[in-house]
């Protein structure tokens, strides 16, 4: 009996153990995942804070910057400071973050206090996401739906790309550049119209660009779906679309390195322009074939290349060093035509000939040198927590937006009159005063976008 009951005990003694190292490590788990979450949320306050502060730094270099820029042909452009986000942030990161902030750009350690305390965050990612193609336009109008396929068909005017339109997919159909570029357009635009990309191809389009009823290709898969007729909500919905399904057109058109969003060529939530300053050697060479389709770089594997490779190296020496090149749209045409320091080095990489552009009025509209929309990723591990965020900012100035259900009505009570209304999970969300005065949130730290948080 007593064998038995010390048996008994050391079962009972040992499951007990069991469970209280369970529940330690739940709970220490679930410390570690909070503490991971809050650090990664302080990634992205301190990426806001930087986009905030980039007029402020670029009045504090101007005095340095201007004269160079002036061989340039224009004034200082928006400064990249997003690139730099690593070294500005390695002081609230690591130990010792600060003296490399102090040694790289001369600020003064002293007097500075709980630093280095964000020990289990990772270096934040800013990607400037107006340096990419815009393809949620379609559904603001057949004007914008027309500039918004025109470079896409700079993008997959590669010859090189044509095997990739010569072989099925994985719907098991054959999804040629025509195709391709009208479906990503009738699949966000509003209407129930066929986006008439021939007419774009041969510019001669002259009206809204229907090209008869949508067809009904989203219905006949397994399982079928409709096309979303609204504006695309992520980059990863453009899956959705009819061959980009494909691994391979989907890295050559959209992503060419999913470890590495700068590379994107493609966004949702840009702000309609493309910044010159900040595009990849892709996107430009996009940009130059939609509006100016003669050239050489756009018709020779070879030469689209040469020319490719030639602006990554610029850039290199340029926007990766906090420098941007243009200072306007009209700067980046006349360097296209030949003129400027840069003129004569983009007259090269095009085949020793001026890039020719049939419309530069439109390209200059559609062009930009400042960025308002950025995607900044976050992440942090603590122990075995791990949590990654994806936060879209706009940093444009928001309207003030007329709500009926956010008013406070003068002769009755539709909202109690104690406490302002305001929706704080929207920064930038209109609020109503005791008064009933329409208020605008403080925009300082811009605008959500999107969130994502794994």
């Amino acid at each position: 009996m007593v064998l038995t009951s010390v048996a008994l005990l050391y079962v009972m003694a040992q499951q007990t153990r069991d469970e209280v190292e369970v529940s330690y490590a739940a709970a220490a788990t679930s410390r570690d995942q909070l503490i991971a979450h809050y650090e990664a949320k302080s990634g992205v306050n301190l990426a806001r804070l930087l986009l905030h502060a980039e007029p402020t730094i670029r009045r504090a270099i101007m005095v340095t910057l201007g004269p160079l820029m002036a061989l340039f042909g224009g004034p200082p452009g928006q400064i990249p400071v997003w690139e730099q986000a690593d070294t500005l942030f390695g002081a609230f990161r690591r130990e010792g973050g600060s003296r490399s902030l102090s040694e790289t750009f001369g600020v003064s350690e002293q007097g500075a206090k709980n630093l280095g305390g964000l020990r289990g965050a990772e270096p934040v990612l800013i990607v400037d996401e107006d340096s990419k193609i815009n393809v949620n336009g379609a559904y603001r109008g057949a004007e914008v739906s027309r500039r918004e396929a025109a470079r896409l068909v700079g993008l997959t005017a590669n010859p090189a790309y044509e095997p990739l339109f010569s072989q099925r997919d994985t719907d098991g159909q054959f999804t040629d550049r025509t195709t391709l570029l009208r479906e990503i357009i009738d699949y966000a635009d509003a209407d129930q119209n066929a986006f008439d990309i021939g007419q774009l191809i041969s510019n001669n389009v002259t009206g809204p660009g229907g090209g008869g009823p949508e067809d009904n290709f989203y219905s006949t898969l397994r399982p079928s779906y409709l096309r979303r007729n609204a504006p695309f909500d992520s980059v990863n919905e453009l899956r959705m679309v009819r061959g980009l399904g494909d691994d391979d057109l989907w890295s050559a058109i959209v992503d060419p390195d999913p470890s590495n969003p700068r590379r994107r060529n493609l966004t949702v939530w840009g702000s309609g322009q493309v910044n010159v300053n900040t595009a990849n050697a892709q996107t430009l060479l996009a940009l130059i074939c939609a509006f100016g389709r003669a050239n050489l770089a756009c018709n020779d594997p070879t030469a689209a290349r040469r020319f490719t490779t030639g602006i990554t190296m610029v850039q290199g020496f340029t926007v990766s060093m906090g420098l941007p090149i243009f200072g306007s749209p009209q700067v980046f045409t006349a360097t296209l035509a030949g003129r400027g320091m840069l003129g004569q080095l983009f007259k090269t990489m095009a085949g020793d000939q001026p890039i020719q552009i049939s419309d530069t009025a439109s390209l200059e509209r559609a062009i930009t040198v400042e960025s308002k929309v950025f995607s900044v990723f976050a992440a942090a591990r603590v122990g075995l927590a791990y949590t990654r965020i994806h936060a879209v900012i706009d940093m444009r100035p928001q309207p003030q937006i007329d709500s009926t259900f956010l008013r406070v009505t003068t002769g009755g009570s539709d909202v109690q009159q104690t406490a302002p209304v305001v929706d704080v999970t929207r920064p930038g969300s209109v609020s109503a005063s005791p008064s009933g005065q329409i208020q605008q949130v403080d925009q300082r730290g811009g605008t959500i976008l999107y969130w994502r948080e794994d």
